[in-house]
């Protein structure tokens, strides 16, 4: 029963770090591509307790509206509106909400 015990406790510590390099290795293919599917990823692979500096760290600069972050993409959707995530920030500075599709404004 021991072994087991340690051998799952070692398996998710594997599990948890390829997902920390994944998650900037996407990052990093974004900020080279400004590509729909690594954002995608990038953002399916964040923690969801995330500080606005780690996703800076992760994706780059955003484009910062003082209550939100958003990264866009290169391409447009079916309402011909830029496609990006948006990151919500509240007034203490966190992250509250995410979410990426068309920003049609």
């Amino acid at each position: 029963m021991k072994k087991l015990i340690k051998y799952v406790f070692v398996l998710a510590l594997i599990s948890s770090c390829a997902s920390k390099e994944a998650v900037f290795v996407h990052g990093k293919q974004y900020q080279k591509n400004k590509d729909f599917k690594s954002l995608v990823k990038a953002v399916e692979l964040m923690p969801t307790a995330i500080t606005t500096q780690q996703v800076k760290k992760i994706l780059g600069e955003p484009i910062d509206n003082g209550f939100d972050y958003r990264y866009l993409v290169d391409s447009t959707g079916v309402n011909n509106c830029t496609i990006g995530a948006v990151f919500s920030i509240d007034l203490q500075g966190k992250i509250t909400k995410r979410w990426i599709d068309e920003i049609c404004e």
